[in-house]
């Protein structure tokens, strides 16, 4: 199976690097294939057909509607603010789970 491509956008990159790091470490541990990286939502267009899953933090939320028609092939996934806040990498890949998508 290939490699599950995941990446996590937000206004910065900042708060997403930090959880995707986190998430990269809970993939890590359980041997999964799977690729977490952040970039900053004006990077969506570069990088949105490249990947498996696009994860919007709380504070882009509105784009959620455009992105996803931007990319209908691709898993567009809008996080709350507890599953973004809690900067538990743990949480974010069980939501991925929930949504069908494991490494």
């Amino acid at each position: 199976m290939a490699q599950l491509k995941i990446a996590l956008f937000c206004s910065g990159g900042m708060s997403t690097s930090l959880v995707g790091s986190k998430m990269q470490k809970v993939y890590d541990a359980e041997h999964k294939d799977v690729k977490v990286d952040a970039y900053d939502l004006g990077m969506v267009d570069e990088i949105g057909s490249d990947v498996d899953v696009i994860m919007l933090a709380p504070q882009i939320g509105w784009s959620y509607d455009q992105v996803k028609q931007s990319y209908p092939d691709t898993k567009v996934i809008k996080l709350t603010m507890q599953e973004f806040g809690s900067m538990d990498g743990q949480v974010l890949v069980n939501r991925l789970a929930q949504e069908g998508i494991e490494g």
